[in-house]
């Protein structure tokens, strides 16, 4: 079960979508209509990391993995996120939690 809000993370891009709710995630077509490559992951407020499988153009299902990420690899993705946007203090940020964390994007 996914504990939202959570982030897309996109494989070989620095750029994070934030997902707000479940409901985001099922209605939101711009979300899935170009479907997902192997690496692509939804990161949720817990850290745990879960595949994105598409079905078929836009329906996609998601399967939780054995990975969690630690704090400070997400604070390092936002940092990328965050300098990739052009943010001049990214180096700086911190936060006290993975749900802090997400819920600042």
């Amino acid at each position: 079960m996914v504990v939202w809000p959570a982030v897309l993370k996109y494989e070989g891009d620095q750029e994070l979508s934030v997902v707000a709710d479940r409901h985001t995630w099922e209605s939101d077509s711009d979300l899935h209509c170009f479907g997902f490559q192997p690496g692509d992951a939804l990161i949720d407020s817990a850290g745990q990391v879960f595949r994105l499988l598409s079905l078929r153009p836009g329906d996609t299902s998601l399967e939780k993995t054995e990975q969690t990420m630690r704090l400070d690899e997400i604070v390092e993705i936002i940092k990328a996120h965050q300098s990739c946007l052009g943010a001049c203090c990214a180096a700086k940020v911190s936060f006290a939690s993975v749900a802090e964390a997400i819920s600042a994007l």
